[in-house]
């Protein structure tokens, strides 16, 4: 099972090897000193922030019966989504294992096959997202007010990402 765990963490590593050559190609050299930004010293570090629990969170909002169906429809079209997500990057997993044996790598099939699971996965993920709104769009201002509080860490933690970038993007 440890030799399973190391073949799957050393072709995920060769997965995103690859990818990271096809992005740098696809991003150019010209383009290098853009994101080419250093962190600054007094940054602090990243808190670690505990994953949502959505279990104590659906129990403290105290929802009615048609709040609950617009819940379940939530969660069932996330599930859907990670579902199809996960089968998509197994069946680029597979792929990518076939086309890492060849002596020349195709870059451009690379390529072509992250942008198709890409669009395959966008419209259950847009699904999903409109299925939170319509959930949170439910909600009464108490109601809100708890479901902000529990995800706003989240939100706090992303904006505050050590990678976020530090000076205006000016385009140029």
């Amino acid at each position: 099972m440890a030799r399973l765990n190391v073949s799957a963490r050393s072709s995920m590593l060769l997965k995103l090897s690859v990818l990271s050559v096809v992005t740098a190609l696809s991003l150019g050299v010209g383009s290098a000193p853009v994101y080419a930004q250093s962190l600054p010293m007094d940054n602090p570090p990243a808190a670690h922030v505990q994953p949502l629990d959505i279990r104590t969170l659906h129990d403290r909002l105290n929802l009615s019966a048609d709040q609950e169906v617009r819940w379940q429809a939530a969660l069932d079209a996330m599930r859907q989504s990670h579902a199809s997500e996960r089968m998509n990057a197994d069946q680029m997993q597979a792929r990518m294992q076939t086309m890492l044996k060849q002596p020349i790598l195709d870059l451009s099939a690379l390529h072509a096959m992250d942008e198709k699971v890409r669009q395959q996965d966008a419209p259950l993920s847009e699904q999903s997202a409109k299925a939170w709104l319509m959930f949170y769009s439910g909600l009464n201002d108490q109601q809100k007010t708890t479901f902000s509080d529990a995800i706003r860490p989240q939100f706090e933690n992303i904006a505050h990402h050590p990678a976020r970038p530090y000076d205006p993007r000016t385009g140029l």
